[in-house]
């Protein structure tokens, strides 16, 4: 339908009814004229030629009958003109020849249009060029074969010839089509063509559209000599086999708008001179063979919003001076060999949509001017040597829609500004070294659909607050550095479709939420999910491993040094009266007994414990026996024991059978050193249970948002909440991240984990 009604129009020959007559079925319709509007001579000599036509498709004989041809289905007269448009796919038949008993200066037939009828077969006939009324002939989709009529060059009325899709037409392009001296549109699609562009259609100087796309082996080179085609305002040559270089002469073709040579094997550097192509909209160069430099004149090519040199050999720099093309819309330089640095100036872009740089050399760092690009929609970068930290500042591209930054060197962590790019709906960042955790505040975009982090370094939880992402289709964060467990509240995405976690180190297993969703495919690993999922694997139970620690003896002149590695704990003892000084420099020191039966320094199974925390320079000897414990003190000039009134000293002197002893309901005996403080405390708690994570406790976690038992909300951020009384923060490498305003004391994170008790 469009097609039709486009060539009808640029024929200036067709109503807007009539187009849609011929277009359209058989169903009849309302004409604008009948035969009565003819002449005796123009309606006898026009039915002739239109029987011609029934008697070589019988289906049309059957249907015109009488003698009012404007009566007849796929036949519309206005005023004095006939049209006829045939759209049947079942129709069979040949082109007629026309009669010679009849005289053509009296035939009324401006247009003749078959669409959809593989079953027309036969040649096109030469006795067609006497039709010399004929405005428009179009062929489309039809089982004709044969060449291209020379003599057709005699129509000279004709303004219109389209022919697409009949692949079993061959032959070269003529010549003598030079001679029709109003012809303004050529389109010659999938056709089976060859031969080379005639230099002669230089003398068409009325020719408006010349399309040559997937015709066949057209080859030969672009002809100079159509620069003397000044009316020409669209060359499409697609697909074609022509070569040779891009005639620096074209630049005379003033009214040209749009060049497409996709495909072709055209080479040779890109003309500076085609910057006086003022009315140039579209230039595609896709796929050749040009070369050399982005030219710095063609910033003159006011009009040009498309240029797609795609898989070309460009190279050099991105012209900083092209920020001046007010009028580009979409600039492809994917493949190429373009280098360099993202010029800041071409922020001044302002109705540039699409930038396409992917695989190119160029590098340096995303620009943050580039945020007054209003209009910039898909930004490909993939690929390419770029690096630096992602703009916070982009969060004002409000158009953004497509970000592909998938291969880059880009790190740093992904801002929490970029929420505020509500129309983003693609961002790759896969392969990068972007890193820091999700942020929630992402969970306002809801016009993503993907988001691609695999292989990053991203790491810590997956935000439930990304729940309200109701655009999300595919999250793909494998090979991360993700922990913790799978958020429930994903489920509440209602477009989701994929989610790839692999290569994470999850805990627990997927939500029940997660697996009722019929349309939603998790790839994790098995132990995950169904009944691979390990049993009672909980995330809230942590555990930290146990490095190497050493303790020091110290016996004057002597030094003993040993070694403890867990589970067990050993201490050198000398001969008695041994004097045990365990000194340490660590500001903090946490040591958890797990398995006591090995423990030579605490006993668990024994009724009687006893312990005593020294602070340096002060000297504790503990003597442990299988029924007592007996701490010797030898002559330090301060002894401290546990106590809760800075700076009174107290000393604890132990002499068998006198004990003292502390006792505990934990299978361990905790003890806190800090050498630091005026004061040690040492607490006992309910310890929980080892898990496979790398977890601290923290002291004054109040108040959790909602009662919620799943996790401690803003209570201190990171913070998981195990039980009513402890709150758990991750920690990376061993080392507790203490958030802000919170007292470096309140998270220890060492060798082995102490339980702190919370206040209720």
């Amino acid at each position: 339908m469009a097609q039709c009604v486009r060539r009808l129009v640029l024929a200036a020959t067709l109503a807007a009814a009539v187009a849609l007559l011929l277009c359209t079925s058989s169903a009849p319709v309302a004409r604008a004229a009948g035969t009565g509007d003819f002449t005796a001579a123009q309606r006898t000599h026009t039915l002739a030629v239109l029987q011609a036509f029934g008697r070589a498709i019988p289906e049309l004989e059957k249907k015109w009958t009488g003698n009012d041809f404007c009566s007849w289905d796929h036949v519309a007269c206005v005023s004095v003109d006939v049209f006829v448009g045939l759209n049947v796919s079942t129709y069979a038949g040949t082109l007629p020849e026309i009669p010679v008993n009849v005289d053509y200066r009296h035939v009324m037939i401006r247009d003749l249009g078959f669409w959809n009828m593989p079953l027309l077969s036969g040649t096109l006939p030469d006795s067609w060029s006497k039709l010399g009324g004929l405005l428009s002939v179009t062929f489309s989709g039809c089982g004709v074969s044969g060449t291209l009529p020379a003599s057709w060059g005699l129509m000279v009325r004709l303004r219109a010839l389209t022919v697409g899709n009949c692949r079993h037409l061959t032959g070269s392009l003529p010549s003598e089509w030079s001679w029709l001296p109003n012809f303004q549109i050529l389109v010659l699609r999938q056709l089976q063509l060859s031969g080379t562009l005639p230099a002669e259609w230089s003398r068409v100087t009325s020719l408006l559209e010349l399309e040559i796309v997937a015709a066949g082996d057209i080859t030969g080179t672009l002809p100079a000599k159509w620069s003397s085609i000044k009316s020409l305002r669209t060359l499409n040559l697609e697909g074609t086999q022509v070569s040779g270089t891009l005639p620096s002469g074209w630049s005379e073709m003033k009214s040209l708008t749009s060049l497409e040579l996709e495909g072709t094997q055209v080479s040779g550097t890109l003309p500076p001179g085609w910057s006086s192509i003022k009315s140039l909209r579209t230039l595609n160069l896709e796929g050749t063979q040009v070369s050399g430099s982005l030219p710095p004149q063609w910033v003159s090519m006011a009009s040009l919003r498309t240029l797609n040199l795609e898989g070309t050999q460009v190279s050099g720099t991105l012209p900083p001076g092209w920020s001046e093309m007010k009028s580009l819309t979409s600039l492809e330089l994917e493949g190429t060999q373009v280098s360099g640095t993202l010029p800041l100036g071409w922020s001044e872009m302002k109705s540039l949509r699409t930038l396409n740089l992917e695989g190119t050399q160029v590098s340096g760092s995303l620009p943050p001017q580039w945020v007054s690009m209003a209009s910039l929609r898909t930004l490909n970068l993939e690929g390419t040597q770029v690096s630096g930290t992602l703009p916070p500042g982009w969060s004002e591209m409000k158009s953004l829609t497509n970000l592909y930054l998938e291969g880059t060197q880009l790190s740093g962590s992904l801002p929490t500004e970029w929420r505020g790019i509500k129309s983003l709906t693609n961002l790759y960042l896969k392969g990068t070294q972007v890193s820091g955790s999700l942020p929630p505040q992402w969970s306002s975009l809801t016009s993503l659909r993907t988001l691609d982090l695999e292989g990053t370094q991203v790491s810590g939880r997956l935000p439930p607050e990304w729940s309200r992402m109701l655009s999300a289709e595919n999250l793909q964060l494998e090979h991360c550095d993700l922990s913790g467990s799978l958020p429930p509240e994903w489920s509440a995405m209602p477009r989701l479709r994929l989610v790839g976690l692999r290569g994470n180190r999850f805990c627990g297993c997927v939500p029940e939420s997660w697996a009722n969703k019929a349309d939603l495919a998790v790839e994790i690993e098995d132990k995950h999910k169904g009944s691979d999922c390990l049993a009672g694997k909980d995330c809230t139970t942590t555990t930290t491993k146990l490095p190497t620690t050493t303790t020091t003896t110290t016996k004057p002149p002597t030094t003993t040094t040993t070694t403890t590695k867990p589970p067990t704990t050993t201490t050198t003892t000398t001969k008695p009266p041994t004097t045990t000084t365990t000194t340490t420099k660590l500001p903090t020191t946490t040591t958890t007994t797990t398995k006591p039966p090995t423990t030579t320094t605490t006993t668990t199974k024994l009724p009687t414990t006893t312990t005593t925390t020294t602070k340096p320079p002060t000297t504790t000897t503990t003597t442990t026996t299988t029924t007592t414990t007996t701490t010797t003190t030898t002559k330090p000039p301060i002894t401290t024991a546990t106590t809760t009134k800075p700076p009174t000293t107290t000393t604890t002197t132990t002499k068998p059978p006198t004990t003292i002893t502390s006792t505990t309901k934990l299978p361990t005996t905790t003890t806190t050193e800090a050498p630091a403080e005026p004061t040690t405390t040492a607490t006992p708690t309910n310890t929980p249970t080892p898990a496979p994570e790398t977890e601290c406790e923290v002291d004054g976690c109040e108040v959790c948002e909602g009662d919620s038992a799943a996790r401690c909300a803003r209570c201190r951020e990171d913070y998981f909440l195990t039980d009513e009384r402890t709150c758990l923060v991750y920690c990376d490498g061993g080392v507790a991240a203490v958030s802000s305003g919170v007292a470096a004391a309140a998270v220890v994170c060492v060798a082995v984990l102490f339980s702190v008790g919370l206040a209720a």
